[in-house]
Protein backbone atom coordinates (compact mmCIF):
# COMPACT_ATOMS: atom_id res chain seq x y z
CA UNK A 1 0.00 0.00 0.00
CA UNK A 2 2.43 2.22 1.05
CA UNK A 3 4.04 2.23 -2.81
CA UNK A 4 0.52 3.50 -4.08
CA UNK A 5 0.78 7.20 -5.37
CA UNK A 6 -2.46 8.88 -4.59
CA UNK A 7 -1.91 11.88 -7.42
CA UNK A 8 -1.13 9.26 -10.28
CA UNK A 9 -2.51 5.70 -9.01
CA UNK A 10 0.93 4.37 -9.77
CA UNK A 11 1.95 1.23 -7.89
CA UNK A 12 4.82 -1.22 -8.38
CA UNK A 13 2.40 -3.57 -6.42
CA UNK A 14 0.69 -6.28 -8.61
CA UNK A 15 -3.02 -5.95 -7.77
CA UNK A 16 -4.69 -7.13 -11.10
CA UNK A 17 -3.45 -8.21 -14.71
CA UNK A 18 -6.29 -9.45 -16.67
CA UNK A 19 -6.29 -10.12 -20.93
CA UNK A 20 -8.87 -8.13 -22.83
CA UNK A 21 -9.99 -9.96 -25.91
CA UNK A 22 -13.08 -10.00 -28.17
CA UNK A 23 -14.52 -12.41 -31.18
CA UNK A 24 -14.91 -9.44 -33.54
CA UNK A 25 -12.17 -6.76 -34.11
CA UNK A 26 -11.73 -3.69 -34.05
CA UNK A 27 -13.90 -3.15 -30.76
CA UNK A 28 -14.07 -0.56 -28.52
CA UNK A 29 -13.16 -0.54 -24.70
CA UNK A 30 -13.08 0.93 -20.94
CA UNK A 31 -11.08 -0.15 -18.09
CA UNK A 32 -11.99 1.65 -14.63
CA UNK A 33 -10.56 0.61 -11.48
CA UNK A 34 -11.21 1.16 -7.87
CA UNK A 35 -9.04 0.48 -4.17
CA UNK A 36 -10.96 1.07 -1.18
CA UNK A 37 -10.77 -0.14 2.14
CA UNK A 38 -13.18 -0.16 5.48
CA UNK A 39 -11.04 -0.30 8.83
CA UNK A 40 -12.50 1.24 11.85
CA UNK A 41 -8.57 0.67 13.61
CA UNK A 42 -7.94 3.39 11.82
CA UNK A 43 -11.42 5.67 12.04
CA UNK A 44 -12.65 4.43 8.42
CA UNK A 45 -15.63 3.00 9.40
CA UNK A 46 -17.56 3.17 5.80
CA UNK A 47 -16.11 2.21 2.96
CA UNK A 48 -13.40 4.93 1.78
CA UNK A 49 -11.95 5.12 -2.15
CA UNK A 50 -7.86 4.65 -1.85
CA UNK A 51 -7.99 5.33 -5.48
CA UNK A 52 -10.37 5.48 -8.44
CA UNK A 53 -8.88 5.51 -11.99
CA UNK A 54 -10.44 5.01 -15.22
CA UNK A 55 -9.56 4.63 -18.84
CA UNK A 56 -10.64 6.72 -21.72
CA UNK A 57 -12.04 4.29 -24.51
CA UNK A 58 -9.96 3.20 -26.77
CA UNK A 59 -10.27 0.83 -29.84
CA UNK A 60 -8.23 -2.20 -30.00
CA UNK A 61 -7.13 -4.44 -33.10
CA UNK A 62 -6.31 -7.36 -30.97
CA UNK A 63 -6.24 -8.93 -27.63
CA UNK A 64 -4.29 -6.04 -24.95
CA UNK A 65 -2.70 -6.96 -21.26
CA UNK A 66 -3.81 -4.68 -18.55
CA UNK A 67 -1.64 -4.96 -15.18
CA UNK A 68 -1.99 -2.32 -13.00
CA UNK A 69 1.60 -2.08 -12.47
CA UNK A 70 1.13 0.02 -15.81
CA UNK A 71 -1.96 1.55 -15.48
CA UNK A 72 -2.15 5.07 -14.00
CA UNK A 73 -2.02 8.68 -15.32
CA UNK A 74 0.98 8.67 -16.20
CA UNK A 75 0.65 5.90 -18.54
CA UNK A 76 0.78 7.22 -22.19
CA UNK A 77 0.27 4.20 -24.50
CA UNK A 78 -0.23 0.70 -24.48
CA UNK A 79 0.78 -2.43 -26.75
CA UNK A 80 -1.67 -5.07 -28.24
CA UNK A 81 -0.65 -8.68 -28.97
CA UNK A 82 -0.27 -8.44 -32.52
CA UNK A 83 2.93 -9.21 -34.43
CA UNK A 84 3.93 -6.81 -34.89
CA UNK A 85 2.42 -4.98 -31.61
CA UNK A 86 0.33 -1.75 -32.04
CA UNK A 87 0.47 1.07 -29.96
CA UNK A 88 -2.25 2.47 -28.44
CA UNK A 89 -2.54 5.92 -26.91
CA UNK A 90 -4.35 6.20 -23.67
CA UNK A 91 -5.40 8.33 -21.54
CA UNK A 92 -6.49 7.10 -17.67
CA UNK A 93 -7.71 10.20 -15.30
CA UNK A 94 -8.32 9.58 -11.66
CA UNK A 95 -12.21 10.15 -9.76
CA UNK A 96 -11.12 9.67 -6.67
CA UNK A 97 -9.08 9.21 -3.87
CA UNK A 98 -8.19 9.16 -0.05
CA UNK A 99 -7.39 11.97 1.69
CA UNK A 100 -3.70 12.57 2.47
CA UNK A 101 -4.12 12.28 6.61
CA UNK A 102 -6.00 9.19 6.29
CA UNK A 103 -3.45 7.33 3.62
CA UNK A 104 -0.80 8.97 6.05
CA UNK A 105 -2.35 7.27 9.10
CA UNK A 106 -2.29 3.67 7.37
CA UNK A 107 0.91 4.26 6.33
CA UNK A 108 2.29 4.75 10.00
CA UNK A 109 0.17 2.10 10.85
CA UNK A 110 2.17 -0.20 8.11
CA UNK A 111 5.48 1.14 9.37
CA UNK A 112 5.12 0.78 13.13
CA UNK A 113 3.46 -2.93 12.77
CA UNK A 114 4.85 -4.32 9.69
CA UNK A 115 1.14 -5.11 8.63
CA UNK A 116 -1.43 -3.67 7.07
CA UNK A 117 -4.43 -2.37 9.33
CA UNK A 118 -6.87 -4.46 10.56
CA UNK A 119 -10.04 -4.13 8.09
CA UNK A 120 -10.85 -5.00 4.22
CA UNK A 121 -9.54 -3.99 1.33
CA UNK A 122 -11.40 -4.24 -1.47
CA UNK A 123 -9.99 -4.24 -5.36
CA UNK A 124 -12.67 -3.83 -8.25
CA UNK A 125 -12.07 -3.69 -11.75
CA UNK A 126 -14.88 -3.60 -14.85
CA UNK A 127 -14.25 -3.60 -18.46
CA UNK A 128 -16.59 -1.81 -20.79
CA UNK A 129 -17.17 -2.66 -23.98
CA UNK A 130 -19.45 -1.58 -27.79
CA UNK A 131 -18.87 -0.80 -30.94
CA UNK A 132 -18.21 2.76 -30.69
CA UNK A 133 -17.63 5.04 -27.83
CA UNK A 134 -21.19 6.17 -27.87
CA UNK A 135 -22.50 2.45 -27.33
CA UNK A 136 -20.23 1.12 -24.31
CA UNK A 137 -22.07 -1.36 -21.78
CA UNK A 138 -20.51 -3.48 -19.02
CA UNK A 139 -18.91 -6.68 -20.46
CA UNK A 140 -16.82 -8.49 -17.39
CA UNK A 141 -15.89 -7.25 -13.85
CA UNK A 142 -14.06 -8.62 -11.19
CA UNK A 143 -13.32 -8.12 -6.86
CA UNK A 144 -11.09 -9.58 -4.94
CA UNK A 145 -11.51 -8.72 -1.28
CA UNK A 146 -8.82 -8.84 1.46
CA UNK A 147 -9.52 -9.36 5.16
CA UNK A 148 -6.77 -8.45 7.49
CA UNK A 149 -7.14 -9.43 10.94
CA UNK A 150 -5.33 -8.36 14.03
CA UNK A 151 -4.87 -11.31 16.48
CA UNK A 152 -6.43 -10.86 19.91
CA UNK A 153 -4.90 -14.24 21.47
CA UNK A 154 -7.34 -17.19 22.37
CA UNK A 155 -8.48 -17.06 25.89
CA UNK A 156 -9.94 -20.52 27.28
CA UNK A 157 -13.42 -20.50 29.56
CA UNK A 158 -13.40 -24.28 30.67
CA UNK A 159 -13.82 -26.80 31.35
CA UNK A 160 -10.20 -26.58 33.01
CA UNK A 161 -7.41 -24.52 34.85
CA UNK A 162 -3.61 -24.83 35.40
CA UNK A 163 -3.07 -28.59 36.72
CA UNK A 164 -1.89 -27.14 39.87
CA UNK A 165 -5.59 -26.89 40.64
CA UNK A 166 -7.33 -30.20 39.01
CA UNK A 167 -9.32 -30.33 42.67
CA UNK A 168 -10.83 -27.36 41.46
CA UNK A 169 -10.91 -27.91 37.41
CA UNK A 170 -13.33 -31.27 37.56
CA UNK A 171 -16.36 -32.18 34.97
CA UNK A 172 -18.90 -34.94 35.80
CA UNK A 173 -18.94 -36.20 32.16
CA UNK A 174 -16.90 -38.18 29.39
CA UNK A 175 -18.18 -35.91 27.18
CA UNK A 176 -17.27 -32.17 28.18
CA UNK A 177 -18.13 -29.23 26.16
CA UNK A 178 -15.08 -27.04 25.56
CA UNK A 179 -15.08 -23.04 25.25
CA UNK A 180 -12.98 -20.74 24.07
CA UNK A 181 -12.79 -17.25 22.39
CA UNK A 182 -11.13 -16.06 19.92
CA UNK A 183 -11.80 -12.10 19.87
CA UNK A 184 -13.34 -10.16 16.82
CA UNK A 185 -11.11 -12.89 14.41
CA UNK A 186 -13.13 -13.59 11.60
CA UNK A 187 -12.42 -16.07 8.82
CA UNK A 188 -10.05 -18.36 10.96
CA UNK A 189 -9.55 -21.71 10.95
CA UNK A 190 -10.07 -23.06 13.74
CA UNK A 191 -8.31 -26.37 15.63
CA UNK A 192 -8.66 -28.72 19.20
CA UNK A 193 -6.81 -31.09 20.69
CA UNK A 194 -7.25 -33.28 24.08
CA UNK A 195 -4.47 -35.91 25.49
CA UNK A 196 -4.01 -37.47 28.67
CA UNK A 197 -1.95 -35.85 31.32
CA UNK A 198 -0.80 -39.05 33.22
CA UNK A 199 0.42 -38.40 36.65
CA UNK A 200 4.11 -39.51 37.43
CA UNK A 201 5.14 -39.78 33.51
CA UNK A 202 4.34 -36.38 32.54
CA UNK A 203 6.50 -33.57 33.51
CA UNK A 204 4.65 -30.65 32.36
CA UNK A 205 1.19 -30.27 30.13
CA UNK A 206 3.26 -29.16 26.79
CA UNK A 207 4.67 -32.81 27.27
CA UNK A 208 1.29 -34.23 27.35
CA UNK A 209 -0.13 -32.52 24.67
CA UNK A 210 2.53 -33.77 22.37
CA UNK A 211 1.84 -37.25 23.24
CA UNK A 212 -0.47 -39.32 22.44
CA UNK A 213 -3.54 -37.55 22.02
CA UNK A 214 -7.46 -38.67 22.53
CA UNK A 215 -8.30 -36.21 20.11
CA UNK A 216 -6.96 -36.17 17.38
CA UNK A 217 -8.05 -40.10 16.96
CA UNK A 218 -5.48 -40.21 14.51
CA UNK A 219 -1.74 -39.93 15.36
CA UNK A 220 -0.40 -38.67 12.23
CA UNK A 221 -2.90 -35.53 13.10
CA UNK A 222 -1.50 -33.00 15.28
CA UNK A 223 -4.86 -30.71 15.67
CA UNK A 224 -8.45 -31.45 14.78
CA UNK A 225 -9.93 -28.79 12.40
CA UNK A 226 -13.42 -27.41 13.71
CA UNK A 227 -15.95 -25.19 12.03
CA UNK A 228 -15.35 -21.35 12.94
CA UNK A 229 -16.53 -21.92 16.08
CA UNK A 230 -15.86 -20.76 19.61
CA UNK A 231 -17.70 -24.25 21.57
CA UNK A 232 -17.34 -27.55 21.00
CA UNK A 233 -18.45 -31.05 22.81
CA UNK A 234 -16.36 -34.11 22.94
CA UNK A 235 -17.02 -36.08 20.22
CA UNK A 236 -18.99 -39.74 20.85
CA UNK A 237 -17.06 -41.30 18.31
CA UNK A 238 -14.00 -40.60 15.90
CA UNK A 239 -12.18 -39.86 19.69
CA UNK A 240 -10.60 -42.45 21.89
CA UNK A 241 -12.96 -43.15 25.03
CA UNK A 242 -12.01 -40.64 28.02
CA UNK A 243 -12.14 -42.14 31.52
CA UNK A 244 -13.71 -41.19 34.85
CA UNK A 245 -10.77 -40.71 37.54
CA UNK A 246 -8.14 -39.57 34.65
CA UNK A 247 -6.83 -35.97 34.41
CA UNK A 248 -7.24 -34.45 30.32
CA UNK A 249 -4.84 -31.43 28.84
CA UNK A 250 -6.55 -29.39 26.22
CA UNK A 251 -5.66 -26.56 23.71
CA UNK A 252 -6.83 -24.57 20.69
CA UNK A 253 -5.45 -22.96 17.90
CA UNK A 254 -6.58 -20.48 15.44
CA UNK A 255 -5.16 -19.81 11.65
CA UNK A 256 -5.20 -16.08 11.05
CA UNK A 257 -5.40 -14.60 7.61
CA UNK A 258 -2.69 -11.68 7.63
CA UNK A 259 -1.10 -9.64 4.85
CA UNK A 260 2.15 -12.02 4.83
CA UNK A 261 0.45 -15.17 4.65
CA UNK A 262 -1.51 -17.53 7.45
CA UNK A 263 -0.56 -16.71 10.88
CA UNK A 264 -0.83 -19.73 13.56
CA UNK A 265 -2.19 -18.31 17.31
CA UNK A 266 -2.10 -20.88 19.76
CA UNK A 267 -3.64 -21.06 23.13
CA UNK A 268 -2.71 -21.64 26.70
CA UNK A 269 -3.55 -25.45 27.99
CA UNK A 270 -5.87 -25.91 30.10
CA UNK A 271 -6.01 -29.47 32.32
CA UNK A 272 -9.27 -30.93 33.64
CA UNK A 273 -10.21 -34.12 35.79
CA UNK A 274 -13.37 -36.32 35.24
CA UNK A 275 -15.17 -37.18 38.03
CA UNK A 276 -17.51 -40.51 38.18
CA UNK A 277 -20.85 -38.54 38.97
CA UNK A 278 -22.36 -41.57 40.93
CA UNK A 279 -19.98 -40.94 43.40
CA UNK A 280 -20.60 -37.44 43.92
CA UNK A 281 -22.01 -37.49 47.10
CA UNK A 282 -19.10 -39.13 48.95
CA UNK A 283 -17.60 -37.28 51.54
CA UNK A 284 -14.90 -36.21 49.35
CA UNK A 285 -17.02 -34.64 46.65
CA UNK A 286 -18.81 -32.60 49.52
CA UNK A 287 -15.75 -31.23 50.10
CA UNK A 288 -14.48 -30.52 46.75
CA UNK A 289 -17.81 -28.74 46.61
CA UNK A 290 -17.34 -26.59 49.05
CA UNK A 291 -14.11 -26.25 48.31
CA UNK A 292 -14.67 -24.85 45.13
CA UNK A 293 -17.48 -22.26 46.98
CA UNK A 294 -14.71 -21.07 48.63
CA UNK A 295 -12.40 -20.23 45.56
CA UNK A 296 -15.38 -18.96 43.52
CA UNK A 297 -16.82 -16.24 46.47
CA UNK A 298 -13.94 -16.02 48.58
CA UNK A 299 -12.69 -16.18 51.93
CA UNK A 300 -14.29 -13.94 53.50
CA UNK A 301 -18.32 -14.42 52.08
CA UNK A 302 -17.72 -17.87 52.38
CA UNK A 303 -16.86 -18.06 56.33
CA UNK A 304 -19.81 -15.65 57.01
CA UNK A 305 -22.00 -18.32 54.96
CA UNK A 306 -21.06 -21.54 55.96
CA UNK A 307 -18.48 -20.65 59.06
CA UNK A 308 -18.88 -21.25 62.88
CA UNK A 309 -21.27 -19.83 64.03
CA UNK A 310 -23.25 -19.17 60.29
CA UNK A 311 -26.39 -20.15 58.97
CA UNK A 312 -24.90 -23.07 57.45
CA UNK A 313 -22.30 -24.40 59.74
CA UNK A 314 -21.96 -28.11 58.93
CA UNK A 315 -23.55 -27.80 55.55
CA UNK A 316 -23.35 -30.95 53.50
CA UNK A 317 -24.41 -31.06 49.62
CA UNK A 318 -27.57 -32.70 49.04
CA UNK A 319 -26.38 -33.81 45.14
CA UNK A 320 -29.36 -31.96 44.10
CA UNK A 321 -28.66 -28.83 42.33
CA UNK A 322 -30.62 -25.76 41.29
CA UNK A 323 -29.78 -22.09 38.66
CA UNK A 324 -33.53 -20.17 39.20
CA UNK A 325 -36.14 -23.03 39.77
CA UNK A 326 -34.32 -25.30 36.64
CA UNK A 327 -32.15 -28.04 37.74
CA UNK A 328 -28.85 -28.30 36.30
CA UNK A 329 -26.11 -30.87 36.36
CA UNK A 330 -22.74 -30.71 38.34
CA UNK A 331 -20.87 -30.01 35.32
CA UNK A 332 -23.27 -26.92 34.80
CA UNK A 333 -22.58 -25.89 38.24
CA UNK A 334 -18.54 -26.49 37.43
CA UNK A 335 -18.77 -24.05 34.38
CA UNK A 336 -20.52 -21.82 36.57
CA UNK A 337 -17.75 -21.72 39.93
CA UNK A 338 -14.77 -21.73 37.26
CA UNK A 339 -16.47 -18.70 35.35
CA UNK A 340 -16.76 -16.93 39.23
CA UNK A 341 -13.36 -17.92 40.06
CA UNK A 342 -11.77 -16.28 37.16
CA UNK A 343 -13.84 -13.12 37.54
CA UNK A 344 -15.69 -13.45 34.86
CA UNK A 345 -19.32 -13.59 36.29
CA UNK A 346 -19.61 -11.52 39.93
CA UNK A 347 -22.40 -12.28 42.23
CA UNK A 348 -24.85 -9.53 43.00
CA UNK A 349 -26.60 -10.90 45.95
CA UNK A 350 -26.85 -14.43 48.02
CA UNK A 351 -30.16 -15.61 49.43
CA UNK A 352 -30.47 -18.71 51.94
CA UNK A 353 -33.45 -20.46 51.97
Amino acid sequence: MSNIDLQTGASDVPFFRHRIYSDKYPVFVKVWFRASILSPALDINTRTTLIELEMQPIQIKESVVIDNRNFSTTTSTLLDEANPPNIISVNIQPKASMKISEFESMISNLLVTGQLAPGEYRFELKLYSGSSEADLSLSDQDSKSMIVESPSGINLESPGGALADTSFNVVYTTYPVFNWSKGSCRNCETYIRVAEFKVGYHSSTEEAIRDERMLPFNQSDLWMRLDDVSTYQYPISGARNLEYGKIYVWQIKARVPTTSGMKDEVSSIYTFKIANPSQSTSPATEDLILEQLRQAIGDDQFNAIFGPGSTLEGFKSTGKISLNNTNIDKNTLQQILSQLAKKNLTINSVRVD
